[in-house]
């Protein structure tokens, strides 16, 4: 293991290194996140390194206050700043395990699935419009729903690389009708630049004209995801089933309540999906220019990194990529994240820019940028658990000194730097000024997923069981919308019956018309929104801030 390797730097202590021995020696509480002996090896790792490279730095900062360090960690890991009776909680606590506690708590609350699901929607370019239907809330969900799960790293690139099928069932296909006006080119360019950290897209049209990749090697990548076909389940712009829709609205036999907050996910679903042919080639452009390839000929997927595994076993090429990219022996997947998690909450990356990886690139601190790969793979891609190594380290814990002048093309971590607040920690922090804890409005319950789970295999099998019927109906009355005047009794009885079972689905579960669960979690929200417009701790907290 890496931590082994660095047992030989012999450096000062300091007060983590102190902890570092309580914590072993005494009875604390296991981790949450990791085992303790764990956690403490690899703190103690990071620190090591961060110091060593602070060989000539005259002026190291001060170790942050309790308000600094609760400010920042909130900001950090929750996307917003603490409210009053927050701060003041953990002002009153007391132990030498508090911050510590603070982080687990933090990393296991509904701060932390709303604040990185913002960091992977960036880094998977999601789009926040969504005029078509295919780039959608249900996949924004998904995402959501893994970090709230803690799925490991491999596990999320694996299932997206190899997502197939309708996104009601597997929302991971999101991943692909992202590009479906441009195509798997761009697909392939934003893989390998967000989970490998290295940018071929320039070669995709000639050889890079920096870096070493040909035309030819990103031909042989591409072709592994090449063969996808961006389908649709389901017609969102469907006339006659609008049609159908709005005459159901309208008549006076039909409960309207069934109408709620819900039933917009049955009527209107999201029509993407995904399916591959595999039989189908990637072949040369007709412009191909280079010897070493023949235009149009057809390209051969070949695994052009020069790292990794050498030979990977699989049902398909998209299979073959996908295992060798996320295996533990491709040691650059685990450093380009934690490198790209590392900038998120130091502000500097050990490397930069963070996804242009050439053999020649100056890294400031090889040897830290190495271990932090090795501690996520021995942390089995943990991102919680890598987290919480980061966010415990001296290295993170040091107050910001504005005096202190560093130069960020030669960061020694002599201390915090300052960062400036995202849109959306400015947004989420003034709503907690206004409103206090915006956790209590949260989704993000196992039961909500699980409802979800049960509306997307209805709105499936809803597609499947009414689209023969709509089918039939524009091949009888033909698809100008002008010429719908008949009512189809059994379109009309289909769509009503679906909506009683969505009913049937949300009392099981016991919404409410907004749906959330008629249970702590609406309730407490309220009391949050009113108690926090009723009194002045809003002010208090701002001074603090």
């Amino acid at each position: 293991m890496y931590i082994e390797k660095m047992k030989y730097i012999s450096l000062k202590p300091t007060i983590c290194l102190f902890v570092y021995f309580i914590l072993l020696s005494s009875s604390v509480i296991a981790g949450r996140h990791l085992e303790e002996k764990k956690l403490w090896e690899h703190v103690v790792t990071v620190d090591r390194l961060a110091w060593e490279e602070r060989e000539g730095i005259k002026k190291v900062n001060k170790t942050s206050s309790d308000e600094d360090f609760v400010r920042r960690i909130y900001l950090d890991i929750t996307g917003k700043i603490p409210t009053y009776d927050q701060m003041l909680a953990f002002r009153k606590a007391k132990g030498v395990t508090t911050r510590k506690q603070l982080i687990e708590d933090l990393l296991d609350s509904a701060g932390y699935v709303s604040n990185f699901s913002n960091f992977w929607l960036d880094l998977l370019r999601n789009p926040y419009r969504d005029p078509e239907g295919f780039n959608h809330k249900e996949f924004t969900r998904y995402v959501e729903r893994f970090l709230h799960e803690n799925k490991t790293y491999d596990k999320i690139v694996y299932d997206f690389v190899t997502a197939e099928g309708m996104l009601q069932l597997n929302p991971a296909v999101g991943f692909f009708t992202r590009d479906k006006e441009t195509g798997p080119m761009d697909t392939v360019n934003a893989t390998v630049r967000a989970f490998l950290g290295t940018r071929m897209g320039c070669a995709q049209c000639h050889n890079h004209r920096f870096d070493k990749w040909t035309q030819k090697d990103f031909y042989e990548t591409a072709a592994h995801l090449w063969g996808v076909g961006y389908g649709e389940s389901f017609s969102r712009r469907d006339d006659a089933f609008n049609f159908h829709k709005g005459k159901l609205k309208a008549d006076s036999r039909y409960d309207k309540s069934l109408f709620g907050a819900y039933s917009g996910h049955l009527l209107n679903p999201s029509r993407a999906a995904v399916q591959f042919n595999y039989k189908s080639n990637l072949t040369y452009p007709e412009n191909y220019a280079y010897t070493n390839a023949k235009p149009k000929s057809a390209v051969t997927e070949r695994i052009v990194f020069g790292y990794g595994d050498e030979k990977v076993e699989g049902k398909n090429k998209r299979e073959i990529f996908a295992k060798w990219m996320t295996s533990k022996n491709n040691t650059t997947f685990s450093k380009i994240m934690a490198n790209r998690l590392w900038k998120r909450v130091m502000g500097v990356a050990v490397m930069e820019p963070i996804d242009d990886w050439k053999d020649n690139i100056t890294i400031q601190n090889p040897k830290l940028f190495e271990a932090l790969g090795a501690i996520f793979i021995d942390l089995d891609y943990d991102f919680k658990a890598f987290l919480s190594v980061v966010f415990n380290s001296e290295a993170y814990q040091y107050a910001i000194d504005v005096k202190n002048d560093f130069d960020k093309d030669d960061y020694k971590i002599q201390g915090a730097t300052i960062k400036r607040m995202s849109a959306p920690q400015l947004s989420d922090s003034l709503l907690t000024l206004k409103h206090g804890n915006l956790d209590a409005y949260a989704k993000y319950e196992d039961t909500y997923f699980e409802f979800e789970d049960k509306l997307n295999k209805l709105a499936a099998d809803y597609i499947k069981e009414i689209k023969p019927l709509l089918n039939q109906y524009r091949k009888q009355y033909g698809r100008d919308e002008k010429k719908y005047e008949y009512v189809e009794d059994n379109i009309m009885t289909t769509i009503y019956n679906n909506l009683e079972k969505l009913k049937e689905l949300k009392d099981y579960y016991d919404f409410d018309e907004k749906g959330y669960l008629k249970s702590a979690v609406y309730t407490n929200a309220a009391l949050a929104a009113k108690a926090s417009s009723s009194k002045p701790a809003s002010n208090k907290m701002a001074t603090m801030t």
